[in-house]
């Protein structure tokens, strides 16, 4: 299984961009936000019980999909240096243990251009980050780096239309859509 590793900082596009490759590949979206909305549900969120479950939560789906046979997921996530790096750790060790290849893409765009689009209504309408000053402290925890344990992809989303990124990234990988 291929899991296409969407990941950059609030307002980036992620979800946008993984559904235009969904349209090109045909692989499901495992968005971000259905686990921490999840997870939100059952624990109280950021605490210790709440992030060991989120992370299993996420592991074991990747883990599934690739035991079930999907030829490819596409994952949104928001990188933040270094309280992220366990985490990649454990899906870097699931993903070699599951024969799943991973396909790093970091989306970029300057912090004006995530600045605008993070106020937009249906960011909201979405339960998304909408708050310019959480999106500010986001950024200064790291949100803009690359994750470091492999090759990322970068695409600048404030240069092409998500159709066109979803093309760059099918094109880069060589990913088909289902026949």
């Amino acid at each position: 299984m291929k899991l296409v590793f969407l990941y950059g900082p609030a307002a980036v596009g992620k979800l946008t961009v993984a559904r235009e490759l969904t349209r090109l590949t045909g692989y499901p979206i495992f968005d971000n936000h259905l686990s921490i909305d999840y997870a939100a549900r059952l624990l109280d969120w950021g605490t210790p019980s709440y992030v060991s479950f989120l992370r299993a939560l996420r592991l074991f789906t990747f883990r599934q999909m690739a035991q079930m046979g999907l030829k490819g997921l596409i994952f949104t996530f928001v990188y933040t240096p270094p309280s992220s790096d366990e985490f990649i750790g454990q899906v870097l060790e699931v993903c070699q243990q599951s024969g799943i290849e991973v396909l790093w893409v970091k989306l970029e765009a300057p912090p004006e251009v995530l600045l605008q689009r993070v106020v937009l209504p249906e960011r909201k309408s979405l339960k998304k980050l909408s708050r310019p000053e959480r999106l500010l402290q986001m950024l200064e925890q790291g949100a803009l780096q690359a994750i470091p344990f492999g090759q990322s992809l970068r695409v600048d989303t404030s240069q092409l239309l998500p159709e066109q990124a979803a093309r760059v990234i099918v094109q880069h990988f060589g990913l088909q859509a289902p026949s």
